[in-house]
C-alpha cells in the first residue's frame, strides 16, 4: 500500500534528488489484454531507448522488471546509478500508450496526479462484536486494529449486551413500566457516553492519517445514532452510510468491494456537480483558465485525467496556451512544454487546488469547457 511514509518519502526524497534521475511509468494490469506476453516489458524498454538514459541504468532497470511479476495496475520505477525504488500501485495512472519514461529532473506528474486525485477514506464497520476501522486509498485497504484498542473487551460485551437488554426491556417481559424507564434511561446514557468516546477516538485516527472522507458501515439505527454524536468536524466527511454484510466478521476485502462501487459512483456524481457549477460562475478554456491562474485568481483548477497538448513558456515564466501569447508577453527565447507536466506545478505555485475529472465528466470538460476551467477566487 502506498502509506502515509511512503508518500512523504516520494516527496521529501525522491522529488528533490539530484538529476539525473530514470523516471518510468507503466501499465501493468493483467486484465489489460495488451499486458499478455509481459508486453509492458517491450514497453518499457522503448520508452527507456527513446531517452538518453545511460545503458547501464536502464539495463537494471529492465532486469528488474523481469525479475519481479507485479500484481497491480501500474508500476513506477525512479533509478540513476546506484540507486532504485519501485513501486506497485492498484490505480491506473494516465499514461500515454502505456508507458512513459523521463530521464533528468525527477518525473513526478503521474504519480501526483493520483496522489492529489484520491482521498483517504476511514471506513468504520459497526460489528456486532467489536467495532473495526478501515482506510481505502488508492485502490487498496487495511485494517486498522489499533484504532479502537483503547476499548477493552469487556466494554464491548457491555455495548453488546445492552443492546440486548434494550431489546428485551421492549418486549415489556417481567419489568414494570417504571423499571423499564428507568433501565431505558441508564442504558441510553451508558451508550451515548461510549459512542462519544468511539467518536474520540474515531477522531484521533481521522487526524493522524488525514483522512478526508469517511463511511459508516452497520445496523441503520446504530449507525445514525453515531453519527449524530460525532462533531460536526467529523459528520460533515460522512460520504456515505452502508448497511452491514451478511458475513459476519467479513473479510477486508469484502468491506473494500463494497465500499468501492459506493465511492466510485459518489465520485461521478461529484464530478458532475463540480461542471455543473463551473458551468455557472466558472472560466473555461485553456488560454483564459491559464490567464487567471497565474494572476493569482483561481482557488480550483480542474483538468481531465490526462490532459493532452503543449503550451509556452515565455522568459519571465509566464505559461500560455499559444506561441502568440507567450511572445506577446515577453521578448527572448519560448521553451514549450507538456500542458500535463505544467499544471501541477502551476497549481502549486498560486496556491490553488487541482481536481482531475475523467470518464463522462472529462468528455463533458473537452466539449463544453475547452479541456480546462477553473473557479475564482471571488
Amino acid at each position: 500500500m502506498l502509506t502515509q511514509e511512503v508518500t512523504r518519502y516520494i516527496r521529501e526524497f525522491v522529488a528533490p534528488r539530484v538529476a539525473p534521475v530514470l523516471s518510468l511509468y507503466l501499465d501493468v494490469n493483467p486484465a489489460n489484454p495488451d499486458n499478455q506476453g509481459k508486453a509492458y516489458l517491450l514497453r518499457a524498454r522503448e520508452a527507456i531507448a527513446a531517452t538518453p538514459t545511460p545503458p547501464e541504468v536502464g539495463k537494471k532497470v529492465l532486469e528488474a522488471l523481469e525479475r519481479s511479476l507485479p500484481q497491480a495496475k501500474s508500476r513506477v520505477v525512479f533509478a540513476a546509478e546506484g540507486w532504485m525504488e519501485i513501486y506497485d500501485l492498484q490505480v491506473d495512472l494516465p499514461l500515454i500508450q502505456g508507458a512513459e519514461a523521463r530521464w533528468g529532473e525527477p518525473y513526478l506528474t503521474p504519480i501526483l496526479y493520483v496522489l492529489d486525485e484520491y482521498d483517504r477514506v476511514g471506513v468504520v464497520y459497526l460489528d456486532s462484536e467489536k467495532w473495526r476501522m478501515f482506510e481505502v486509498y488508492l485502490g487498496e485497504i487495511e485494517e486498522l486494529p489499533g484504532a479502537f484498542r483503547a476499548v477493552a473487551t469487556q466494554e464491548w460485551n457491555q455495548l453488546t449486551q445492552a443492546g440486548s437488554g434494550r431489546r428485551y426491556s421492549q418486549g415489556g417481559i417481567h419489568r414494570a413500566a417504571a423499571n423499564t424507564d428507568r433501565f431505558e434511561r441508564r442504558l441510553d446514557a451508558w451508550t451515548h457516553r461510549f459512542y462519544k468516546r468511539l467518536a474520540g477516538l474515531l477522531e484521533q485516527t481521522v487526524n493522524e492519517r488525514n483522512m478526508q472522507r469517511l463511511v459508516l458501515m452497520g445496523p441503520k439505527a446504530e449507525v445514525q445514532i453515531f453519527k449524530d454524536l460525532l462533531p460536526r468536524r467529523l459528520r460533515e466527511r460522512v460520504m456515505a452510510t452502508l448497511p452491514s454484510l451478511p458475513t459476519p466478521g467479513a473479510q477486508a476485502s469484502e468491506v473494500f468491494n463494497r465500499v468501492q462501487e459506493v465511492l466510485e459512483s459518489l465520485q461521478r456524481e461529484r464530478e458532475n456537480r463540480l461542471l455543473d457549477e463551473l458551468a455557472e460562475r466558472g472560466v473555461a478554456g485553456l488560454d483564459q483558465t491559464l490567464e487567471l491562474l497565474q494572476q493569482g485568481g483561481l482557488h480550483l483548477l480542474v483538468a481531465p485525467w490526462n490532459p493532452q497538448g503543449k503550451v509556452y513558456r515565455a522568459p519571465d515564466g509566464w505559461v500560455g496556451g499559444s506561441m502568440e501569447g507567450a511572445v506577446a508577453h515577453g521578448a527572448g527565447r519560448i521553451e514549450d512544454a507538456d500542458l500535463k507536466q505544467v499544471l501541477p506545478e502551476l497549481a502549486a505555485a498560486y496556491g490553488t487546488r487541482l481536481e482531475f475529472v475523467r470518464g463522462p465528466a472529462e468528455e463533458r470538460l473537452h466539449k463544453a469547457f475547452g479541456g480546462l476551467a477553473g473557479l475564482p477566487r471571488w
